[in-house]
């Protein structure tokens, strides 16, 4: 599977954004995309630039924010900063985000979305436990590889406005669900050895993320400090990287060791 880009667009399957429901103040107005007379209006205002994205407005800002926040981090970025990149007025910036934390909480919604639309389709597939959360966790190492934030900043990040950020606790709390219900049936097969479940599901994802402790995606500005001064660590990609994470993880679970070189030919297999 392959890593998800960070570019402000979103399949059905993901969910809505952490934009909708927002009051007009916060996201976009009440009425948008009408006039007074119920005819097509302009949307946002007035641009300080030139725009040169074919993105919408909303989705320029996405971009661009991610982008910035890759290069220097979240803190490090200002509301201004992202409004001149994306060649707009602040107060057109604030029209749409009122604060760089909702900014932050949309762009972190991707990082539950897809592993979780994805572990609900493995659930729905009828493989053994084992070779679900194996795939599962491939599929979440590459996706976190993928990722353009520092996920345990964006998690320090979120203590400044919890309620910004509740949307993504409540789905990350879903995704967990979904992962110890996987460990919870191979446990209950024999599959796994005695675990529990829950424990055991809260610390496969913060071992999927731990990849982010050196490895940065492609294009991305800064390199991590540990990358930079071993250069081997450059070479590898990412789908080694969610291979040897997904042998880690699940051979260690599994009540036959043995079992793994077999469960690997049928997760590689058609899924």
């Amino acid at each position: 599977m392959p890593p998800r880009k960070i570019d402000g667009r979103q399949s059905a399957e993901e969910g809505q954004s952490a934009g909708e429901g927002q009051s007009a103040g916060e996201g976009q107005s009440a009425g948008e995309g009408q006039s007074a007379g119920g005819g097509p209006r302009r949307m946002g205002r007035p641009r300080k630039k030139p725009q040169r994205s074919a993105l919408a407005p909303r989705e320029q800002i996405l971009e661009v924010a991610g982008r910035l926040f890759a290069e220097r981090g979240v803190v490090d970025v200002s509301m201004l900063e992202i409004a001149e990149t994306a060649g707009l007025r602040q107060s057109s910036l604030y029209y749409w985000f009122r604060r760089k934390e909702l900014i932050v909480a949309e762009i972190l919604q991707q990082v539950n979305r897809l592993p979780l639309s994805y572990a609900q389709r493995l659930a729905a597939g009828g493989e053994s436990a084992d070779v679900q959360l194996w795939r599962f966790v491939r599929f979440d190492v590459q996706t976190v590889c993928g990722f353009p934030l520092e996920i345990t900043e964006v998690h320090r990040f979120s203590e400044r406005d919890p309620a910004a950020f509740a949307t993504y606790w409540a789905e990350r709390r879903a995704l967990t669900e979904a992962v110890a219900s996987i460990v919870g049936r191979g446990v209950g097969e024999g599959t796994f050895r005695e675990v529990d479940a829950y424990l055991c599901a809260l610390t496969v994802l913060a071992q999927d993320e731990s990849v982010q402790n050196w490895y940065r995606p492609e294009g991305a500005g800064r390199v991590h400090p540990l990358a930079a001064s071993d250069r081997a660590a450059l070479g590898y990609r990412p789908e080694q990287i969610a291979e040897l994470v997904a042998d880690q993880t699940v051979g260690g679970l599994l009540a036959r060791p043995s079992r793994l070189a077999a469960l690997r030919r049928e997760a590689d297999g058609e899924e």
